[in-house]
């Protein structure tokens, strides 16, 4: 992988003897022993799963895409993945304080702070870590097919036109799938 490059592993936790199992955590400890930054967790929602439920838990409607890198200079392209601003912004930002107009820095000492009035007459923002996409129901002789929307969504996210993307477990295909569709020139398994 170049230093650029961005490697995404989606991985479902399972409960093991009536506990949550550790392999997750334990992965990602792992990968940054061998100098991998454990950079951002984004979190899958499936928005159809099936109901359901165990005698000590419910199930899970989610699963977990770690994202790890080489280096803390990566190519990332946010603005191919932006979403409408939503109708939250015409109430909220129609009788702004002025507090709301100016950096104002959080009070807990964080360092953070908010311009609220920077969103007047933006009709796009920055989606948040959470992707709600239904699940693959044609089933494609694999067990855990996922949509073609997870992976095109990262793709859009930390490559260009003529990248290298690799799908080292491969599974059903959809990666390799989205990336030709998405003009990706190379594309490995």
């Amino acid at each position: 992988m170049k230093p650029s490059g961005t490697f995404i592993l989606n991985i479902k936790e399972k409960a093991e003897n009536g506990e949550r199992h550790t392999y997750v955590m334990e992965l990602i400890l792992a990968m940054r022993k061998q100098g991998w930054l454990w950079t951002e967790e984004f979190i899958w929602h499936k928005k159809n799963s099936y109901p359901g439920k165990w005698p000590n838990r419910f199930r899970d409607s989610w699963e977990r895409l770690l994202q790890f890198n080489k280096t803390k200079k990566f190519a990332m392209y946010q603005e191919a993945v932006m979403v409408p601003v939503g109708d939250w912004a015409q109430g909220r930002l129609k009788n702004l304080s002025t507090v709301d107009k100016i950096r104002d820095n959080a009070k807990n000492g964080s360092g953070f702070g908010k311009n609220v009035s920077n969103w007047e007459g933006r009709e796009k923002a920055y989606p948040t870590n959470v992707l709600h996409l239904a699940t693959e129901c044609a089933n494609k002789n694999h067990s855990a097919a996922f949509p073609e929307n997870l992976p095109e969504w990262f793709i859009k996210l930390f490559t260009e036109e003529g990248n290298v993307v690799l799908d080292p477990f491969l599974g059903s295909g959809t990666t390799v799938k989205v990336a030709k569709k998405n003009g990706e020139n190379e594309y490995r398994n």
